[in-house]
């Protein structure tokens, strides 16, 4: 049986009550428990987050790896060197605001065991708030050959849903730190590009919460990183001369909407179709 790591970033904005029910998601709850949680502790934090850390010291013990940084470096050079303690075969990724669900890390090793040619696998994402459980659920292509003709259009693999080998690490690939944001877009463009396969599962396995703030993020901060690495992406996987430029524009142009407007956008029928039949 594979040996799992869970990679936890956590940042002084985050709530205690979230990240607690996320470790509760991935130990707790878990049919298939992992072998190690590593939590990188990204910054100084509230004492309620110091709280919940040391009720889960207690509660893991030598299954939690904790690392600390002096200042708050952002989450893709925190990833970067969490990679860098992992002793399983798998990293499962995780956010410190969503819930996986429970049989998340068994369906995945079984899917990488019996798709041993599989680096990265990812799974269907429902979003929920503190008023709804099911806001929507975002599915994505299933096999390698999909994910390739989709990534030109949006992100292939919810980023906290994936598990991913650790071997492709050990090998030379890594978050790219000129990004702060959108790393993991440039991740799997830089693993398909390495010769790597990725797909998802057809099932749930992230409970992905979606608070107010998220649109502003989205519409904002991450716009102009999301343009260049779409663009810098597809120019290497297909050259100069592609209509697929044509997404990424319209991809910034829609960042750059008022936020009212990309949340409704985002929550409506109209993207789900569209992203659906894209795949």
């Amino acid at each position: 049986m594979m040996k799992i790591s869970v990679l936890i970033s956590v940042y002084k904005s985050e709530k205690a009550d979230y990240l607690n029910k996320s470790l509760e998601s991935v130990w707790n709850e878990q049919t298939l428990r992992p072998n190690q949680i590593i939590l990188i502790e990204d910054g100084p934090l509230t004492a309620d987050l110091y709280e919940v850390i040391e009720k889960w010291k207690g509660v893991l013990g030598d299954v939690l790896t904790i690392l600390t940084n002096s200042k708050n470096l952002g989450l893709t050079k925190s990833l970067n060197l969490g990679i860098t303690h992992v002793s399983g075969d798998v990293i499962a990724r995780m956010d410190s605001d969503d819930i996986s669900d429970p049989r998340r890390f068994e369906r995945q090793v079984a899917y990488l065991e019996q798709h041993p040619d599989v680096d990265i696998v990812g799974g269907s994402l429902q979003e929920f708030d503190e008023e709804n459980p099911c806001l929507n659920v975002r599915h994505y292509p299933l096999t390698h050959e999909e994910a390739c003709k989709y990534i030109v259009k949006a992100c292939p693999l919810a980023h906290p849903s994936v598990m991913m080998r650790r071997s492709i690490f050990d090998e030379g690939l890594k978050y790219d730190e000129r990004y702060r944001m959108s790393q993991d877009i440039k991740l799997w463009y830089d693993a398909i590009l390495a010769g790597y396969k990725i797909s998802n599962i057809q099932e749930v396995v992230l409970f992905f919460r979606r608070d107010g703030d998220v649109f502003k993020r989205r519409s904002r901060a991450k716009a102009w990183n999301e343009f260049c690495i779409y663009m810098n992406g597809i120019y290497r996987m297909k050259g100069l001369f592609t209509l697929s430029y044509i997404y990424p524009i319209s991809r910034y142009c829609f960042r750059n909407l008022p936020p009212i407007v990309v949340k409704w956008i985002y929550g409506s029928r109209m993207r789900k179709k569209v992203l659906e039949n894209s795949k």
